[in-house]
């Protein structure tokens, strides 16, 4: 192929992919409703393209209903003063007092004001646009940066699936920056490749303005002169690139901060709303509707901190669950089920594995790899009880900027064979979100109960947060007495929550005989238990009007048991505490049934718990 040949194909895709978008209504594609940040990010675009603030007020909710008749669902909002209020005297402008705060988005407002102009000019339509073109941006520069070392169809291969063999392509109908974020990534690299050191600062600057972390993105571009001869000089340059890179993420904050009063715009008084906005209806306020959610240190608050702990900031948790989080995390943000990169983003693993492997490996690459793994350490440390963006996410998307960096590191020669795995092993877990994606971004649990993912683990340090917990009778359904907080009720310590993370059960069942699982017959099932006290036995009742074998797996150890119509039998298990996770204890079990009888075998779980304390709060 050659390279008029390969640029061709290459234009063509993008602009299909912005044909596509213009041909598409999107508020009717997602049955006019929002899920995930979109809300935020859509309300803040026409609140810049109508009003030129990032000011929320009635109106605002109004403008959103016009196209999105469930409203802004899930949207962000602090309240705070200090900002700017615009008159019509001169200095033409105040400072908005302690007395008489505002209402502001709470969230970067960089992608917003970027896609404003499509929004005003096509509504949230505009949003799938700004995403196509943004996928575009990623395509070419993947091509650009893989070209400088290989054939234009070997780059052009890769460039493809590293980007569209993913399940980033699922992102071009989300109405929230991962996508400008790919871009940003790509684009920054690419100057860097290019010899364009301060641009690529500014562009990563952006990148770390819109979210903080991509600033290990940039650590190529930081740390690539200070492996020169001259390491004087290579500081120096170093030092001059770091500036224009924070120089360019403080001006953003700065402008935040100008405007609102507070720099942080996921600080102060922030909360998130559903069904219920401020303002729209006469006593809806921000003070008496919402969540608290708010972020003003890095990390999770940790037991003993000193700290003064801000409400909506969350539970703090015992120095020794963190640990824990942080150990199993380092591997779930590989193989995990609902987030892990090798099923959502295996062309980018097989490239780092490829290059570790085989090589060949230069400085670039290392450096790029680097980017990776330091990004991927944050990750875990820092957002340890959900590192992948939330339940509503389909993978982790948070690892959508990280993908660029396999433009880098993929070594010289094995790009086609990275882009041919890649692609194959790829379609067997993402084909189908990439088939429907928006069936799997409305249904991001949909995907998980197929074969491939059901063999690799669930996520234990972000259980409350997993994709299948989108759908209620698949999530803390209550065993026993659970107490009552607000009524001072203690709960039995017997007691226990199940997690459904598939279909191999019809779910909770009581009976006559007590509360249990009713199994699917010949079906194997997962279930998750999560119990108030440290577990030291485990004891399951099987019954069923007809002969059956029921296999239980707790923890490794496995048990069959035949079932008697006559009587119910028993099995046990001795276990230990179980996996530390917000002060309670986890354990996995897989059951299954042997036979397709026509009846279902109800299970029943006891627990012996022990009586010490659990880790201090």
């Amino acid at each position: 192929m050659s390279e008029r040949g390969a640029r061709l194909i290459l234009g063509l895709i993008v602009a299909g992919l912005l044909v596509g978008a213009l041909s598409v209504d999107l508020e009717e594609l997602v049955q006019h409703r929002f899920w995930s940040d979109g809300a935020t990010y859509y309300a803040m675009a026409l609140s810049i393209a109508e009003d030129y603030d990032i000011r929320y007020e009635a109106r605002d909710v109004l403008r959103v209903r016009r196209e999105f008749g469930s409203g802004p669902e899930g949207i962000f909002l602090k309240r705070t003063s200090g900002g700017l209020a615009f008159t019509r005297e001169f200095p033409y402008f105040r400072r908005i007092p302690p007395a008489e705060p505002r209402v502001y988005y709470a969230k970067a407002f960089v992608y917003s004001a970027v896609v404003a102009p499509l929004v005003r000019l096509l509504g949230g339509d505009g949003l799938l646009v700004a995403n196509a073109l943004f996928l575009g941006i990623a395509l070419v520069c993947g091509y650009a940066l893989v070209r400088t070392r290989a054939s234009p169809a070997k780059a052009l291969a890769l460039a493809l699936v590293v980007v569209l063999g993913s399940v980033t392509p699922v992102y071009v109908f989300w109405p929230q920056p991962e996508l400008f974020n790919l871009a940003l990534a790509a684009l920054g690299l690419l100057c860097w490749s290019r010899e364009r050191p301060l641009l690529a600062a500014l562009v990563f600057g952006i990148a770390t303005y819109s979210k903080p972390t991509h600033l290990f993105l940039a650590l190529p571009l930081g740390v690539a002169p200070l492996l020169t001869r001259d390491f004087g000089r290579g500081l120096l340059e170093s030092l001059r690139r770091g500036f224009v890179l924070l120089l360019t993420t403080a001006s953003f904050w700065a402008v935040n901060g100008l405007v609102t009063g507070e720099l942080n715009y996921q600080g102060g008084e922030r909360k998130t709303f559903y069904e219920r906005f401020p303002f729209e209806t006469a006593g809806v306020t921000f003070g008496n509707s919402g969540i608290w959610m708010t972020t003003n240190r890095p990390g999770p608050a940790v037991v003993g901190d000193d700290s003064e702990l801000r409400r909506g900031e969350g539970v703090p948790l015992a120095a020794e669950e963190l640990q824990g989080a942080f150990v199993k995390n380092l591997g779930y943000f590989w193989y995990g089920r609902c987030a892990g990169a090798i099923a959502y983003y295996l062309p980018v693993v097989l490239a780092a594995a490829v290059f570790l492997a085989r090589g060949p490996r230069d400085q670039a690459g290392f450096l790029s790899l680097a980017a990776l793994v330091v990004s991927w350490v944050v990750y875990v440390w820092l957002i340890p009880a959900n590192w992948y963006g939330g339940g509503g996410a389909v993978g982790n998307r948070y690892f959508v900027a990280l993908v660029p960096l396999a433009f880098v590191f993929t070594p010289r020669g094995s790009e086609g064979f990275v882009a041919a795995l890649g692609l194959a092993g790829s379609l067997v877990f993402v084909g189908p979100a990439l088939a429907s994606p928006i069936v799997h971004s409305l249904h991001p649990d949909r995907h998980t109960l197929r074969a491939p993912f059901r063999m690799l683990p669930a996520e234990l340090t972000m259980l409350n947060d997993l994709s299948f917990n989108i759908a209620p009778h698949r999530r803390k359904i209550p065993f026993g007495d659970m107490g009552d907080l607000q009524k001072n009720w203690p709960a039995d310590p017997k007691a226990y929550w199940l997690y459904f993370p598939d279909d191999g059960t019809f779910g909770k069942e009581a009976s006559a005989a007590g509360e249990g699982v009713r199994m699917r017959p010949g079906q194997r099932a997962e279930l998750i238990l999560r119990a108030m006290e440290p577990v030291t036995r485990m004891t399951f009742t099987v019954s069923g009007s007809e002969p059956d074998t029921v296999t239980i797996d707790v923890g490794g150890r496995e048990q069959s048991v035949e079932i008697d119509p006559a009587q119910p039998r028993e099995v046990r298990f001795d276990t230990d505490p179980g996996f530390l996770y917000y002060d309670s204890f986890v354990h996995v079990i897989h059951v299954e049934s042997r036979r397709a009888a026509t009846t279902a075998p109800l299970l029943r779980i006891a627990l012996q718990v022990a009586r010490r304390p659990k880790p201090a709060r």
